[in-house]
Protein backbone atom coordinates (compact mmCIF):
# COMPACT_ATOMS: atom_id res chain seq x y z
CA UNK A 1 0.00 0.00 0.00
CA UNK A 2 2.96 2.31 1.14
CA UNK A 3 4.49 1.49 -1.82
CA UNK A 4 1.53 2.06 -4.55
CA UNK A 5 1.29 5.64 -2.24
CA UNK A 6 4.32 6.54 -3.17
CA UNK A 7 4.48 5.58 -6.78
CA UNK A 8 1.67 7.44 -7.27
CA UNK A 9 2.89 10.92 -4.89
CA UNK A 10 5.85 10.55 -7.58
CA UNK A 11 4.18 10.20 -10.76
CA UNK A 12 2.12 13.24 -9.68
CA UNK A 13 5.05 15.01 -8.98
CA UNK A 14 6.65 14.32 -12.41
CA UNK A 15 3.21 15.24 -14.52
CA UNK A 16 3.05 18.58 -12.45
CA UNK A 17 6.44 19.71 -12.95
CA UNK A 18 6.84 18.14 -16.70
CA UNK A 19 3.86 20.32 -17.42
CA UNK A 20 5.08 23.81 -15.70
CA UNK A 21 8.08 23.34 -17.76
CA UNK A 22 6.55 22.62 -21.30
CA UNK A 23 4.28 25.92 -20.01
CA UNK A 24 7.10 27.94 -18.43
CA UNK A 25 10.60 27.20 -19.46
CA UNK A 26 10.82 29.84 -21.65
CA UNK A 27 9.07 32.73 -19.55
CA UNK A 28 11.65 34.91 -17.93
CA UNK A 29 14.53 33.50 -19.79
CA UNK A 30 16.97 35.86 -22.01
CA UNK A 31 20.18 35.05 -23.45
CA UNK A 32 22.48 37.29 -24.81
CA UNK A 33 25.99 37.14 -26.96
CA UNK A 34 28.29 40.26 -27.55
CA UNK A 35 31.40 40.83 -28.63
CA UNK A 36 33.45 43.58 -26.58
CA UNK A 37 34.59 45.34 -29.72
CA UNK A 38 33.29 45.70 -32.80
CA UNK A 39 36.76 45.39 -34.82
CA UNK A 40 40.09 44.38 -33.87
CA UNK A 41 43.23 44.39 -35.53
CA UNK A 42 44.80 40.92 -36.74
CA UNK A 43 46.26 38.98 -33.91
CA UNK A 44 45.17 41.28 -31.26
CA UNK A 45 43.23 39.71 -28.15
CA UNK A 46 39.18 40.34 -27.62
CA UNK A 47 36.21 39.02 -25.73
CA UNK A 48 33.03 37.18 -26.87
CA UNK A 49 30.64 37.82 -23.72
CA UNK A 50 27.36 35.40 -22.85
CA UNK A 51 25.01 36.60 -20.31
CA UNK A 52 21.79 34.32 -19.42
CA UNK A 53 18.91 35.38 -17.48
CA UNK A 54 16.51 33.30 -15.37
CA UNK A 55 14.12 35.87 -14.32
CA UNK A 56 11.52 33.47 -12.74
CA UNK A 57 11.16 31.53 -9.90
CA UNK A 58 11.11 27.78 -11.75
CA UNK A 59 14.78 27.18 -11.50
CA UNK A 60 16.57 25.33 -14.60
CA UNK A 61 18.16 22.18 -13.46
CA UNK A 62 19.82 21.76 -16.98
CA UNK A 63 20.83 24.73 -19.25
CA UNK A 64 22.57 24.32 -22.41
CA UNK A 65 23.74 27.35 -24.25
CA UNK A 66 25.12 26.17 -27.81
CA UNK A 67 26.31 28.69 -30.65
CA UNK A 68 29.42 28.05 -33.52
CA UNK A 69 31.84 30.98 -34.50
CA UNK A 70 34.58 30.74 -37.44
CA UNK A 71 37.46 29.39 -36.82
CA UNK A 72 39.55 31.59 -37.65
CA UNK A 73 38.54 33.44 -33.86
CA UNK A 74 41.05 31.17 -31.72
CA UNK A 75 39.72 30.76 -27.70
CA UNK A 76 41.86 30.07 -25.01
CA UNK A 77 39.35 28.40 -23.02
CA UNK A 78 38.76 24.88 -25.54
CA UNK A 79 37.00 23.14 -22.58
CA UNK A 80 33.09 22.09 -23.48
CA UNK A 81 34.07 23.06 -27.52
CA UNK A 82 34.65 21.33 -30.95
CA UNK A 83 36.65 22.83 -33.88
CA UNK A 84 35.65 21.81 -36.96
CA UNK A 85 35.31 24.37 -39.99
CA UNK A 86 33.40 25.94 -37.24
CA UNK A 87 33.96 26.52 -33.63
CA UNK A 88 31.24 24.93 -31.80
CA UNK A 89 30.72 26.02 -28.06
CA UNK A 90 28.19 23.92 -26.12
CA UNK A 91 28.11 25.52 -21.94
CA UNK A 92 25.95 23.80 -19.51
CA UNK A 93 24.51 25.54 -16.36
CA UNK A 94 22.18 24.78 -13.35
CA UNK A 95 20.54 28.14 -13.15
CA UNK A 96 18.25 28.82 -9.82
CA UNK A 97 15.58 31.34 -10.25
CA UNK A 98 15.86 35.03 -10.49
CA UNK A 99 19.72 34.39 -11.08
CA UNK A 100 21.88 36.07 -14.06
CA UNK A 101 24.91 33.98 -15.02
CA UNK A 102 27.75 35.90 -17.17
CA UNK A 103 30.51 34.81 -18.67
CA UNK A 104 33.89 35.90 -20.81
CA UNK A 105 35.70 34.02 -23.68
CA UNK A 106 38.81 35.86 -24.74
CA UNK A 107 40.19 34.58 -28.16
CA UNK A 108 42.50 36.36 -30.73
CA UNK A 109 41.42 36.58 -34.47
CA UNK A 110 44.06 35.17 -37.02
CA UNK A 111 42.25 35.95 -40.27
CA UNK A 112 41.59 38.86 -42.13
CA UNK A 113 36.94 38.78 -42.06
CA UNK A 114 33.59 39.87 -40.47
CA UNK A 115 32.72 37.41 -38.05
CA UNK A 116 29.62 36.76 -36.72
CA UNK A 117 27.86 34.54 -33.54
CA UNK A 118 25.98 31.63 -35.70
CA UNK A 119 23.67 28.66 -34.92
CA UNK A 120 22.65 29.37 -31.42
CA UNK A 121 20.73 26.96 -29.84
CA UNK A 122 18.92 26.60 -26.18
CA UNK A 123 18.04 23.19 -24.61
CA UNK A 124 16.37 23.06 -21.29
CA UNK A 125 15.45 19.51 -19.33
CA UNK A 126 13.20 19.04 -16.37
CA UNK A 127 13.96 18.06 -12.92
CA UNK A 128 13.44 14.09 -13.88
CA UNK A 129 15.93 14.74 -17.27
CA UNK A 130 12.68 13.07 -19.16
CA UNK A 131 11.97 16.04 -21.34
CA UNK A 132 14.08 18.37 -23.35
CA UNK A 133 13.14 21.53 -24.40
CA UNK A 134 14.62 23.65 -27.50
CA UNK A 135 15.06 26.40 -29.42
CA UNK A 136 16.77 27.87 -31.95
CA UNK A 137 17.48 32.14 -32.54
CA UNK A 138 20.00 34.31 -34.61
CA UNK A 139 22.40 37.07 -31.97
CA UNK A 140 23.06 39.72 -34.90
CA UNK A 141 26.46 40.07 -33.30
CA UNK A 142 29.65 40.07 -35.23
CA UNK A 143 33.63 41.29 -35.61
CA UNK A 144 35.88 42.95 -37.98
CA UNK A 145 38.93 40.88 -37.86
CA UNK A 146 41.13 43.51 -40.01
CA UNK A 147 43.64 43.16 -42.68
CA UNK A 148 47.30 42.19 -41.11
CA UNK A 149 49.68 45.34 -40.76
CA UNK A 150 52.51 44.96 -42.69
CA UNK A 151 56.01 46.09 -41.65
CA UNK A 152 56.15 49.65 -41.41
CA UNK A 153 59.97 50.02 -42.22
CA UNK A 154 59.66 48.13 -45.05
CA UNK A 155 56.28 50.47 -46.12
CA UNK A 156 58.61 53.41 -45.33
CA UNK A 157 61.13 52.39 -47.27
CA UNK A 158 59.09 51.47 -50.24
CA UNK A 159 57.32 55.06 -49.81
CA UNK A 160 60.56 56.85 -49.92
CA UNK A 161 59.89 59.91 -51.41
CA UNK A 162 56.75 59.55 -52.31
CA UNK A 163 55.33 61.70 -48.81
CA UNK A 164 57.21 64.23 -49.80
CA UNK A 165 56.10 64.26 -53.66
CA UNK A 166 52.98 64.82 -52.04
CA UNK A 167 53.92 67.78 -49.67
CA UNK A 168 55.44 69.40 -52.57
CA UNK A 169 52.06 68.76 -54.56
CA UNK A 170 49.31 70.04 -52.53
CA UNK A 171 48.78 73.38 -51.32
CA UNK A 172 48.90 74.23 -47.58
CA UNK A 173 46.47 76.69 -46.78
CA UNK A 174 45.22 77.63 -43.01
CA UNK A 175 41.72 76.97 -42.39
CA UNK A 176 39.55 79.41 -40.46
CA UNK A 177 37.36 76.54 -39.19
CA UNK A 178 39.41 73.99 -37.66
CA UNK A 179 41.55 75.23 -34.66
CA UNK A 180 43.87 73.25 -32.40
CA UNK A 181 45.19 75.28 -29.54
CA UNK A 182 47.43 78.03 -29.06
CA UNK A 183 51.16 78.47 -28.51
CA UNK A 184 53.45 81.15 -27.84
CA UNK A 185 53.33 84.30 -30.02
CA UNK A 186 56.30 84.51 -32.08
CA UNK A 187 58.69 87.61 -34.08
CA UNK A 188 57.56 86.28 -37.79
CA UNK A 189 53.60 85.55 -37.00
CA UNK A 190 51.38 88.19 -38.05
CA UNK A 191 48.64 90.10 -35.80
CA UNK A 192 45.68 88.71 -37.17
CA UNK A 193 46.68 85.02 -36.10
CA UNK A 194 46.62 86.97 -32.26
CA UNK A 195 43.94 85.57 -29.85
CA UNK A 196 43.85 88.78 -27.95
CA UNK A 197 41.21 87.43 -25.31
CA UNK A 198 43.78 84.30 -24.35
CA UNK A 199 46.56 86.89 -24.01
CA UNK A 200 44.81 89.66 -22.45
CA UNK A 201 43.49 86.56 -19.27
CA UNK A 202 47.56 85.15 -19.75
CA UNK A 203 49.60 88.16 -19.53
CA UNK A 204 51.48 87.14 -22.70
CA UNK A 205 50.94 87.23 -26.40
CA UNK A 206 49.12 83.82 -27.64
CA UNK A 207 48.13 83.02 -31.21
CA UNK A 208 45.69 80.56 -32.46
CA UNK A 209 47.09 77.22 -33.74
CA UNK A 210 44.88 76.05 -37.15
CA UNK A 211 44.77 72.62 -39.19
CA UNK A 212 46.12 72.94 -43.01
CA UNK A 213 43.67 72.65 -46.26
CA UNK A 214 45.29 69.90 -47.63
CA UNK A 215 44.00 69.82 -51.66
CA UNK A 216 46.20 66.96 -52.19
CA UNK A 217 45.46 62.95 -52.34
CA UNK A 218 46.76 59.97 -52.55
CA UNK A 219 43.86 57.69 -54.64
CA UNK A 220 45.10 53.43 -53.86
CA UNK A 221 43.70 51.50 -56.47
CA UNK A 222 43.62 47.90 -55.67
CA UNK A 223 43.26 44.76 -57.83
CA UNK A 224 42.84 41.41 -57.00
CA UNK A 225 43.51 39.72 -60.07
CA UNK A 226 46.47 37.98 -60.52
CA UNK A 227 48.50 35.70 -63.38
CA UNK A 228 50.10 33.59 -60.68
CA UNK A 229 48.63 29.95 -60.13
CA UNK A 230 51.05 29.59 -57.23
CA UNK A 231 48.93 30.74 -53.87
CA UNK A 232 47.00 33.20 -55.17
CA UNK A 233 45.42 33.63 -51.98
CA UNK A 234 48.41 34.11 -50.18
CA UNK A 235 49.13 36.62 -52.83
CA UNK A 236 45.84 38.39 -52.82
CA UNK A 237 45.52 38.36 -49.08
CA UNK A 238 49.44 40.48 -48.79
CA UNK A 239 47.95 42.94 -51.56
CA UNK A 240 44.97 43.83 -49.26
CA UNK A 241 47.08 43.90 -46.26
CA UNK A 242 49.94 46.27 -48.43
CA UNK A 243 46.78 48.91 -49.12
CA UNK A 244 45.68 48.53 -45.18
CA UNK A 245 49.12 49.40 -44.00
CA UNK A 246 50.12 52.14 -46.70
CA UNK A 247 46.35 54.02 -45.89
CA UNK A 248 47.40 54.14 -42.15
CA UNK A 249 50.87 55.56 -43.81
CA UNK A 250 49.24 58.37 -45.32
CA UNK A 251 46.67 58.77 -42.85
CA UNK A 252 49.00 59.72 -40.30
CA UNK A 253 50.72 61.93 -42.40
CA UNK A 254 47.44 63.44 -42.74
CA UNK A 255 46.95 63.37 -46.34
CA UNK A 256 43.41 62.54 -47.81
CA UNK A 257 42.87 58.95 -48.89
CA UNK A 258 40.64 56.91 -51.26
CA UNK A 259 40.81 53.36 -51.69
CA UNK A 260 39.20 51.56 -54.48
CA UNK A 261 39.26 47.16 -55.37
CA UNK A 262 37.39 45.37 -57.69
CA UNK A 263 36.56 43.02 -54.65
CA UNK A 264 32.98 41.70 -54.30
CA UNK A 265 31.11 40.17 -50.83
CA UNK A 266 30.72 36.21 -50.69
CA UNK A 267 27.55 36.91 -52.02
CA UNK A 268 29.04 38.62 -54.84
CA UNK A 269 27.77 42.01 -53.87
CA UNK A 270 29.61 44.86 -54.98
CA UNK A 271 31.23 47.00 -51.95
CA UNK A 272 30.30 50.66 -50.79
CA UNK A 273 33.53 52.63 -51.39
CA UNK A 274 34.81 54.27 -48.34
CA UNK A 275 35.28 57.81 -49.81
CA UNK A 276 37.89 60.36 -48.84
CA UNK A 277 39.17 61.14 -46.26
CA UNK A 278 42.04 62.66 -43.70
CA UNK A 279 41.36 61.90 -40.49
CA UNK A 280 42.47 58.44 -38.32
CA UNK A 281 39.10 57.52 -38.14
CA UNK A 282 38.75 57.50 -41.76
CA UNK A 283 41.24 54.23 -41.92
CA UNK A 284 38.40 52.37 -39.67
CA UNK A 285 35.87 52.95 -42.70
CA UNK A 286 38.91 51.58 -45.41
CA UNK A 287 39.94 48.40 -43.08
CA UNK A 288 36.28 47.50 -42.66
CA UNK A 289 35.49 47.98 -46.72
CA UNK A 290 38.68 45.60 -47.15
CA UNK A 291 37.75 43.22 -44.30
CA UNK A 292 34.53 41.86 -45.86
CA UNK A 293 36.29 41.38 -49.52
CA UNK A 294 35.73 37.69 -50.44
CA UNK A 295 36.28 37.76 -54.35
CA UNK A 296 37.28 39.76 -57.29
CA UNK A 297 35.04 40.74 -59.57
CA UNK A 298 37.96 40.67 -62.41
CA UNK A 299 40.54 42.16 -64.58
CA UNK A 300 38.00 44.23 -67.05
CA UNK A 301 36.29 45.71 -64.01
CA UNK A 302 39.52 47.14 -62.91
CA UNK A 303 40.93 48.53 -66.23
CA UNK A 304 37.17 50.11 -66.69
CA UNK A 305 37.82 51.78 -63.43
CA UNK A 306 41.44 52.93 -64.58
CA UNK A 307 39.95 54.00 -67.81
CA UNK A 308 37.48 56.68 -65.53
CA UNK A 309 40.60 57.63 -63.82
CA UNK A 310 42.75 58.40 -66.38
CA UNK A 311 39.35 60.50 -67.73
CA UNK A 312 39.18 62.65 -64.45
CA UNK A 313 42.87 62.61 -63.24
CA UNK A 314 44.27 65.24 -61.12
CA UNK A 315 47.92 66.46 -61.10
CA UNK A 316 48.10 66.95 -57.35
CA UNK A 317 47.23 63.24 -56.99
CA UNK A 318 49.28 60.31 -56.30
CA UNK A 319 48.01 57.43 -58.01
CA UNK A 320 48.98 54.17 -56.18
CA UNK A 321 47.89 51.12 -58.08
CA UNK A 322 48.62 47.96 -56.00
CA UNK A 323 48.11 45.01 -58.51
CA UNK A 324 50.24 41.33 -58.98
CA UNK A 325 48.82 41.70 -62.35
CA UNK A 326 50.89 44.40 -64.81
CA UNK A 327 50.51 43.64 -68.31
CA UNK A 328 50.57 45.96 -70.96
CA UNK A 329 46.63 46.82 -70.79
CA UNK A 330 47.47 48.07 -67.11
CA UNK A 331 51.28 49.60 -67.82
CA UNK A 332 49.30 51.35 -71.04
CA UNK A 333 46.58 53.62 -68.70
CA UNK A 334 49.35 53.99 -65.99
CA UNK A 335 51.66 55.56 -68.78
CA UNK A 336 48.71 58.01 -69.99
CA UNK A 337 48.15 59.27 -66.68
CA UNK A 338 51.82 59.76 -65.84
CA UNK A 339 52.10 61.26 -69.51
CA UNK A 340 49.34 63.73 -68.10
CA UNK A 341 51.65 65.20 -65.06
CA UNK A 342 50.45 62.69 -62.76
CA UNK A 343 52.41 61.15 -59.89
CA UNK A 344 51.94 57.45 -60.35
CA UNK A 345 53.43 54.51 -58.28
CA UNK A 346 52.52 50.80 -59.26
CA UNK A 347 53.29 48.44 -56.54
CA UNK A 348 53.20 44.44 -57.69
CA UNK A 349 53.31 41.80 -55.11
CA UNK A 350 55.14 39.03 -56.92
CA UNK A 351 57.13 35.22 -55.49
CA UNK A 352 60.79 35.16 -55.73
CA UNK A 353 60.20 32.25 -57.91
CA UNK A 354 57.71 33.82 -60.07
CA UNK A 355 59.88 37.00 -60.30
CA UNK A 356 59.48 40.50 -61.12
CA UNK A 357 60.51 42.53 -64.40
CA UNK A 358 60.30 46.80 -63.16
CA UNK A 359 60.17 47.54 -67.17
CA UNK A 360 58.19 50.96 -65.74
CA UNK A 361 60.05 53.40 -63.51
CA UNK A 362 56.83 53.53 -61.86
CA UNK A 363 57.20 49.60 -61.19
CA UNK A 364 58.08 48.70 -57.91
CA UNK A 365 58.31 44.81 -56.50
CA UNK A 366 57.03 43.62 -53.17
CA UNK A 367 58.19 40.09 -52.65
CA UNK A 368 55.78 37.56 -50.62
CA UNK A 369 57.02 34.77 -48.64
CA UNK A 370 54.61 31.60 -50.35
CA UNK A 371 53.84 30.64 -46.99
CA UNK A 372 52.53 32.38 -43.71
CA UNK A 373 55.16 34.45 -41.84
Amino acid sequence: MHLILIVTIIGLIYIIQERLYRKYWKRGLHTSLCFNKEFMECGEEAELIEEIENDKTLPLPVFHFKFSVDRALRFSDMENSVVTDYYHRNEVFSIPGHQKIRRTLSFRGYERGHFRVENVTVLVRDFFMSRLFAQSGREDVGIYVFPKKLDTEKITSLMRGRIGEIAARRSMVEDPLSFRGLRDYQTMDPYRSINWKQSARTGQWKVNLYDATQDAEVRILLNLDTDSMIRTDRLLEESISLVSTLSRVYLEKKVRVMVWANGLTEEGNRLQEPGLGAERSHGITIDKYLTVIRKSEGKDAFLTRMDAEVASMERSTLYLVVSPYYKEDLLVRLDRLQAEGASVLCVVPYYNMVGFDPRRPYLTGWEVSEYED
